[in-house]
């Protein structure tokens, strides 16, 4: 089953002008992708930074397109095809994703917060699964293309449809959140991710709050019960709401019951006082707390549901370059969690490698974390002081940023400079240390934000060690 939208429906969602084609033609399929594009979609061009999708109309017709809507002037093809005239295409987009999430009877879940939004999206989508069917965020379709997209991908029968929102700037989940209509906002946690951008946590707090300015009257809020700021939202919203965390006082409680090795048993309680256990693999607090976040939203839509879950081996499949182990032909074993990074992420990653059970030594590797501001020489001495507490074996730390800290913390570091630390802007350096003292049975954690190419040391260890 697919997308069911008349030519009719379009041009009231767009505000557009029908050039070409018939006001009950159909509409099944949306595509913005000249290269991808497959018969009887409709193309909508976009203009980016290198290239205009208009300028590939022509040949989506010849691919098979049953039209397109279009903004800028140009002949009109002679092809008997749906053309519709719009004042902007990324707008009309936009406006189409939000007539088609009203006619759809999906529950819409938006998920945004500094870090762990992917995990606790794909989380969502798993256990809702289990009661009806699912539709989720594809990866990196959480901005203004990407939202729109998902909800034109939503088959009509579908029950949930989970959207990741992410943001650089003020007003930008507020657009997603008037496209989606989320029927439940999740913030993960407010952290400092972007904090160069909007300048302090509070600027990034008022930020992920605009996911609930068009959540209707009957929806629903979850935030997290350990983050200070997050219950500031919390306690200024005049929503259905609810909080989850490791707080005795969270609506969706954790607790860790015990340890085993690798594996770790966590109650979960919820509102109406019923509890499970389940069983998990071994991560940090903040991966159990988007696991809560997820059961939080499992018990909105089905209280009874949860209860499914009690006694079961919980595994969580987190999405790729996340904390995500790797074993090399020589036994090391190599730690990828290279998709991004930043104060609260490198801390959970640095927890994880100190907990992680091994028989070998640990190595820390971290490149710098970017877009901090004025915070960021701040920020990069508070993950190198949290990390040298921990019984790594060595803690190599690669870029501009990093060395600018550890220059400036020389005095204070003196007693392991030389023996535990290794710091460098050279790329060729990590990897001649790598080589120097990697032996088999070695945890290395590699992480650091998306410029830093964090990913081509994972590669050189598999490769060349």
């Amino acid at each position: 089953m697919k997308i069911n939208l008349t030519v009719e429906e379009m041009l009231k969602a767009t505000k557009g002008f029908l050039i070409k084609g018939n006001l009950r033609d159909v509409v099944n399929s949306i595509s913005i992708d000249s290269r991808t594009i497959k018969p009887e979609d409709l193309f909508i061009p976009l203009k980016g930074e290198k290239f205009d999708g208009h300028d590939f109309i022509n040949e989506v017709i010849r691919k098979g397109a049953k039209g397109f809507i279009f903004s800028r002037d140009l002949e009109i093809p002679a092809e008997e095809v749906i053309v519709i005239k719009v004042k902007d295409t990324l707008i009309a987009l936009q406006d189409l994703a939000n007539y088609y999430r009203k006619k759809i009877k999906a529950k819409v879940i938006g998920v945004t917060g500094s870090s762990g939004k992917t995990t606790t999206k794909n989380l969502i989508g798993e256990l809702l699964s289990k009661i009806g069917k699912v539709n989720i965020s594809r990866e990196n379709y959480n901005n203004e293309i990407g939202v729109p997209l998902t909800i034109l991908e939503t088959e009509i029968d579908t029950n949930f449809l989970v959207l990741e929102m992410a943001m650089r700037g003020k007003g930008q989940i507020r657009e997603l959140s008037k496209i989606a209509e989320p029927d439940v906002g999740v913030i993960t946690n407010i952290g400092w991710a972007h904090i160069g951008i909007l300048g302090s946590r509070e600027a990034i707090m008022e930020a992920k709050a605009e996911i609930f300015d068009y959540i209707n009257d009957q929806g629903y809020a979850i935030l997290n019960r350990d983050d200070d700021l997050s219950m500031w939202i919390f306690e200024n919203l005049k929503l259905n709401k609810y909080t989850f965390g490791f707080n005795e006082e969270s609506n969706i409680r954790g607790k860790i019951l015990d340890k085993l090795d690798d594996k770790v048993r966590m109650s979960i309680g919820f509102p109406d006082e019923s509890k499970i256990e389940i069983l998990l693999n071994l991560y940090p607090l903040n991966i159990y707390r988007n696991v809560l976040s997820a059961f939080g939203v499992l018990w909105i839509f089905s209280p009874k549901s949860v209860n499914n879950f009690s006694f079961v081996n919980y595994d969580l499949s987190l999405p790729k370059q996340r904390l995500t182990t790797k074993n090399t032909y020589k036994g090391i074993k190599v730690i990828d969690d290279t998709y991004n990074a930043n104060p609260d992420s490198v801390k959970t990653a640095i927890e994880y490698l100190d907990i992680l059970p091994s028989y070998g030594r640990k190595v820390l590797l971290l490149g710098d974390m970017l877009e901090l501001g004025e915070y960021s020489i701040s920020a990069h001495k508070e993950v190198i002081k949290y990390a040298i507490d921990k019984d790594f074996y060595y803690l190599l730390f690669y870029g501009e940023e990093f060395s600018k800290a550890i220059d400036d913390m020389k005095s204070e570091l003196k007693d392991i400079l030389d023996s535990k630390i290794f710091y460098t802007r050279d790329e060729r350096e990590i990897k001649d240390f790598l080589r120097e003292i990697l032996r088999p049975y070695d945890i290395i954690l590699i992480k650091g934000s998306r410029a830093m190419k964090m990913e081509n040391f994972i590669k050189f260890i598999e490769e060349e060690i």
